[in-house]
């Protein structure tokens, strides 16, 4: 390996390292799995997607305030969806057929003459020229080979007809490609002048368009670009340093057919890093930009950057001069360089603005936007049980909130702003005036104040609108005339009072986890009233370990409530190890994991977790709500607060008579049906595993601590002694040569 390779694998595994602290650990997500159907992830045909856009006119302005990419999930049978053409692996002389199958060595013609004695010749049968294509591409590249029949022919002369016999595995089979042609998305984009386009601006949906990542955007919304492919899983799960082009952001076809004296230029914000991406960067990591030169059909690259430590949004105009692009038929990509094993290396793209008659000064936007989602109208949490919120609902609403709006030109703006919210199942609309802004507001963010449970709104959740849960829609609006853009005007979110406490808003930027096996992870909750807990909801990350550390799977903890933490008071822990579970129906969904039993609790409890070896199980951690003073952890000595700011995404569930996770796949702990027995055990017991094959698995003990104790080779039956073994409890693993858990139980020692 040259050294200039060996130092770009350094820097690629130092991008997946995580932060270090004393026992904890903050780390850039590895995945961020997007709702994928399960017929659209494989339908067991070969098949191609041809999609078509309708093109775009200038002025251009994309602020990611919604989504304009085109979603790639089409399938045979939806509106829009037809097949144009099927393309065969195997052609001769110009003709197809479904059958067709080839030989690619000689076959023959046996003649055999029963005379005596008889004679057998072999004659080779007549070669053909066939074209072969490759349909793992489109269009498919072809080639021309040498084949023969697919079968050899025996013929006795004193019989009357020769037997054909095929051959077992014919070196060339038939296969087909099914070409589908995908009709421009039907949706339409209001522009600031009140035309009408197209919606569909970008034609692939590599990035992922959210609120929540970047830090102070020019307005709501931004598209990331990480190493996440448009699944939201890594473009490499394996080679943990591979490095590469990552996500694209190619723009529909647009008629740039315009003089240059029209003075044509291109702007757009960016941002490496924010709160999502890790912190070290590395030179050979760039976000690009590339035009297309229509008549020439090539890319031409005209503008990087290397990625660099956090930094506010930076704007670029770059003009457009050139002859070469001011065609009709011009696009422009945005793509970048990063490692392919995860979402370590962000960039935030802002506010893409294309259009005529501007100049090297064009760097402001006549807009009033709103910065940052919101979550919440509560005064501590994001989501509350709907039984304790019933008792005194004005008490648990927040007086007032603070929503940042960013006035991005350089005028004083005249800027009001308001709420509105409505149950979604009943009830009339409340709708508030909350303030104006008239003055000191130009170029700069100013927190738009929000009265909810203060005077004049005095506004709180009706209970009385609701059973048992409730879904609140509420929406902050602000105003300000001229405006070039009323969708980024709006932030919108859903608040949900059903049978939990949640401080975060939904959404990872990092995740969380100790490096310790014996680690406790507690997080406080002040609870309005008494009640029973049965369950907490984890959202886990299915984020990247480096080896030679354990997997974030094959992670074991033990579901812990405490009453307090100085002294150590545990309400219960259960009896069942549990392991981090992953969803694939969406991007941060939760699992649930059940209490043995539903316990009593009230005032204070500690919710958590302690873990019995050093496997780092990156929990999702919200960088936009900061509860750092509810998060502690202990790995040796007394508790200790995290130095993390942010909240853990793991929730408290109460018995309710309505439950709306309930339609949610429930964990399934780690694999079951090893049999230990007995147990409690004395001086030995026996191992026997339901699975199909545990032949040369290895049988560990390990104690509460996550130490081994003890190991053999499984068989069917086996003792284990546990001579030399303190009484207590211990984990008894067994573990398939690949390294990973077929099954555990827990094992307790008594004498």
């Amino acid at each position: 390996m040259y050294f200039r390779d060996l130092v770009l694998v350094l820097f690629a595994l130092m991008s997946a390292l995580p932060a270090w602290s004393q026992g904890e650990v903050l780390k850039a997500l590895r995945a961020r799995p997007e709702a994928v159907p399960d017929q659209r992830k494989a339908d067991g045909l070969n098949t191609w997607y041809i999609y078509t856009f309708a093109s775009q006119t200038i002025p251009i302005a994309d602020d990611f305030s919604i989504d304009r990419t085109r979603k790639r999930w089409a399938q045979p049978g939806e509106p829009g969806v037809d097949l144009s053409e099927t393309i065969y692996v195997l052609e001769v002389a110009g003709s197809s057929e479904p059958d067709m199958t080839f030989a690619t060595d000689t076959t023959f013609l046996y003649t055999t003459d029963l005379a005596d004695p008889p004679v057998t010749t072999r004659t080779a049968l007549p070669s053909i020229e066939v074209l072969i294509r490759d349909i793992t591409m489109y269009p498919p590249a072809e080639t021309t080979v040498t084949a023969w029949p697919s079968y050899n022919v025996f013929d006795t002369i004193q019989s009357p007809s020769p037997d054909t016999l095929p051959l077992l595995s014919p070196g060339l089979l038939q296969d087909s490609l099914l070409v589908y042609t995908v009709a421009p998305d039907p949706r339409t984009y209001v522009r600031a002048d009140n035309s009408v386009v197209p919606l569909v601006l970008w034609e692939e949906d590599d990035v992922y368009v959210n609120g929540t990542f970047p830090v102070e955007p020019p307005n709501i919304g931004v598209a990331t670009f990480d190493g996440l492919s448009r699944t939201g899983l890594p473009y490499d799960m394996v080679n943990y340093a591979n490095y590469g082009i990552a996500d694209r952001l190619t723009s529909v076809p647009i008629n740039l057919a315009f003089p240059a004296s029209d003075s044509i230029y291109l702007s757009f914000f960016y941002q490496a890093q924010g709160l999502s991406g890790d912190g070290f960067p590395q030179t050979q990591d760039s976000l690009v930009l590339e035009f297309y030169a229509p008549e020439e059909d090539f890319w031409y690259r005209v503008w990087s950057t290397p990625y660099v430590a956090l930094a506010p949004f930076e704007q670029v105009l770059i003009p457009i001069k050139q002859f070469r692009y001011l065609k009709d038929g011009f696009r422009m990509r945005f793509l970048n360089y990063a490692t392919l094993s995860g979402a370590f290396d962000h960039w935030h793209l802002d506010y893409v603005r294309l259009a005529a008659q501007r100049n090297a000064n064009d760097t402001l936007i006549t807009d009033v936007a709103y910065v940052m989602p919101e979550s919440t109208l509560l005064s501590t949490y994001t989501s509350m049980p709907f039984n304790a919120f019933s008792v005194s609902p004005q008490a648990f609403m927040a007086s007032n909130t603070s929503v940042p709006i960013r006035n991005l030109s350089d005028e004083d703006r005249f800027i009001t702003f308001g709420m509105l919210a409505r149950e979604e199942n009943a009830g009339p609309q409340s709708s508030f005036n909350n303030g104006l802004n008239a003055s000191n507001n130009a170029s700069s963010i100013f927190n738009s104040v929000h009265a909810i449970g203060a005077s004049p709104n005095n506004f709180a959740y009706d209970p009385f609108l609701s059973t048992d849960a409730a879904f609140w829609r509420v929406k902050y609006w602000a105003n300000a005339t001229p405006d070039v853009n009323r969708y980024n005007d709006t932030t919108m979110f859903i608040q949900e009072v059903s049978n939990y406490y949640a401080y975060d808003d939904g959404t990872a930027e990092m995740t969380y986890g100790l490096n310790s096996a014996g680690a406790k992870l507690a997080y406080r909750f002040d609870l309005a009233a008494p009640d029973s807990l049965r369950a907490v909801r984890m959202y886990f990350s299915p984020s990247l370990n480096l080896p030679p550390a354990l997997p974030p799977m094959q992670g074991s903890f033990l579901l812990t409530v405490w009453k307090g933490l100085d002294p150590e008071v545990i309400q219960h822990q259960n009896f069942s190890f549990s392991s981090p579970m992953y969803r694939e129906d969406g991007v941060n969904k939760f699992v649930e994991y059940a209490l043995d039993s539903a316990i009593y609790v009230d005032g204070t409890i500690y919710i958590g977790w302690t873990q019995t070896n050093t496997a780092v199980m990156n929990i999702g951690f919200d960088r936009n709500r900061d509860h750092q003073n509810k998060i502690f952890y202990k790995t040796s000595g007394p508790f200790v607060n995290t130095s993390f700011q942010g909240a853990l995404m793991m929730r408290p569930v109460f018995v309710a008579a309505v439950d709306p996770f309930v339609t949610v796949p429930e964990t399934v702990d780690m694999p079951s049906g090893l049999l230990l027995y007995p147990n409690p055990a004395n001086d030995s017991f026996r191992i026997l595993w339901e699975g199909e094959d545990g032949l040369g698995a290895r049988v560990e003990c390990v104690d509460a601590m996550g130490r081994q104790v003890a190991e053999g080779t499984y068989t069917a039956g086996m003792t284990m002694a546990t001579a030399g073994l303190s009484e207590g409890l211990y984990v008894v693993r067994l573990v398939a040569a690949q390294g990973n858990v077929l099954a555990q139980q827990r094992l307790i020692i008594q004498r």
